[in-house]
């Protein structure tokens, strides 16, 4: 299918950056924050409720310490960030809230849990690949499915770091002023903390095709009766085709749009009321994609997308939007969810390659 007039966009992002600029803009800081930790604690909750109490009854305690840690902490911290968070913006001037406000309460037995939960995060993935094929059979579901969501789970905490402190430092950029009235201590202790997280992050990626090759022996082995039919037709699935999805940009409204995959890069038409494809083209670069989560009730993906906008020579602002995709049916919502798995994994290794490519 061609698309007219698809507008290109060295950062990385499209018309929606511009969006998402003006309403961090509108955003004070304690609205932000709230909005970022809320989410966060909520998918925390979920997975604990999904994973670490029910395997409770059927993993050993040192199987379940040393899959899930102090997960549980953490998340009892992050609902107490919420619920800070929720008390301070009931004051007449949330604008002026300082990031020590927030956090300062907590920011010591944060940093620590934060800090004993990155120490042990490979004994955990060790951990999840010994006790892969027993959580499948206790759970009911499939390897694949089970080894995917638990990496998720163990890696969101360490990826929330990772963006609360581009956070912080995107507000610091954004508003000079503010600086005397920052606890630099807090400041300091996430981007140490961040750091950490960013070396287990990108270990955890070079790692990802040698745990998934592990995860499908393993599946083999736990069904030897099983006969596997094999096939000389080597050929590569063709492409996903384009289709149509509600699709939204954070809060924004939502809008019907044509969505496919091109280039490594994500693009969106908007479709008119007589369901004709407008020129009005955007689109986001796979390669800037942090996270993608699912909501399979909803039937909706949310691309969780970062990029840099320049302020000026010295200095650079870390943007975040959600991208917000729901779809029609079923079958597609899968189909998508692992094309785009797949093709956010291969960007972020050609982005990788050609940053590191060494010239001979």
């Amino acid at each position: 299918m061609s698309i007219p007039n698809i507008k290109k966009y060295d950062s990385g992002f499209s018309e929606t950056a511009t969006t998402l600029s003006s309403i961090q803009q509108s955003e004070s800081m304690l609205e932000q924050i709230l909005s970022f930790e809320r989410i966060y604690y909520e998918n925390l909750k979920q997975y604990i409720i999904k994973y670490s109490r029910p395997l409770r009854r059927y993993l050993n305690p040192d199987e379940i310490v040393d899959l899930f840690q102090n997960i549980e902490k953490i998340s009892a911290i992050s609902e107490s960030i919420v619920r800070q968070c929720e008390k301070l913006i009931d004051t007449e001037n949330i604008s002026n809230v300082p990031i020590s406000l927030i956090y300062q309460s907590w920011s010591g037995v944060m940093i620590d849990s934060y800090n004993s939960y990155l120490s042990r995060s490979i004994q955990a993935q060790t951990t999840l690949k010994q006790c892969q094929n027993k959580i499948a059979y206790f759970l009911q579901i499939p390897i694949e499915y089970i080894t995917r969501e638990i990496t998720e789970f163990i890696l969101l905490p360490i990826r929330h770091i990772c963006l609360l402190n581009d956070l912080f430092q995107s507000e610091i950029i954004e508003h000079p002023p503010i600086i005397n009235s920052i606890d630099w201590k807090i400041i300091e202790d996430i981007r140490l903390l961040a750091r950490h997280a960013n070396v287990i992050l990108q270990s955890s990626d070079m790692t990802q095709h040698d745990n998934t090759i592990s995860t499908l022996e393993s599946s083999i082995y736990c069904a030897p009766n099983v006969t596997l039919e094999t096939s000389q037709d080597t050929t590569i699935q063709p492409e996903i085709t384009s289709t149509i999805v509600l699709q939204r940009t954070n809060r924004e409204p939502w809008e019907p749009k044509r969505v496919e995959l091109l280039d490594s890069r994500l693009l969106f038409t908007r479709i008119d009321r007589t369901n004709i494809c407008s020129s009005l083209t955007s689109s986001i670069s796979l390669a800037n994609v942090v996270h993608i989560q699912e909501d399979r009730s909803n039937e909706e993906l949310r691309l969780v997308v970062a990029g840099t906008m320049n302020k000026s020579t010295k200095h650079s602002s870390v943007k975040m939007m959600r991208i917000h995709l729901r779809f029609q049916h079923t079958n597609e919502y899968i189909s998508w969810f692992h094309h785009l798995t797949n093709a956010i994994q291969q960007a972020k290794d050609q982005s990788w390659t050609k940053k590191n490519e060494l010239v001979i």
